[in-house]
């Protein structure tokens, strides 16, 4: 997955959940503050969606990585109903797909 302040070029992340509301993964070397806005683009299976949130939690694990969660703020109907049919409520990636 990448994330992105909306005006800033892209970073890479590691997802560790989604659901459909949101989603919490860990950022190296991208300091982020709370309430931020942030772009993702993730891919799941064969399909990458595009969404953006809100910053809801930031939590420093040491000098240079953060674990974030993220509540969506812009997403698509479309991505919607796929995040419904394909992920239920507080589904964890399996490892091939970090």
């Amino acid at each position: 997955m990448s994330i992105a302040r909306v005006d800033r070029r892209e970073s890479l992340a590691h997802a560790l959940d989604v659901s459909i509301g949101g989603i919490r993964f860990q950022c190296v070397g991208l300091e982020v503050e709370l309430g931020e806005t942030l772009r993702v683009q993730l891919t799941i299976g064969a399909r990458t969606i595009l969404v953006e949130g809100q910053l809801v939690r930031v939590t420093d694990l040491d000098g240079f990585t953060q674990e974030v969660a993220l509540s969506f703020t812009n997403v698509d109907s479309e991505t919607l109903r796929f995040l419904g049919s394909n992920l239920p409520e507080g589904y964890e990636l399996e490892p091939n797909e970090k």
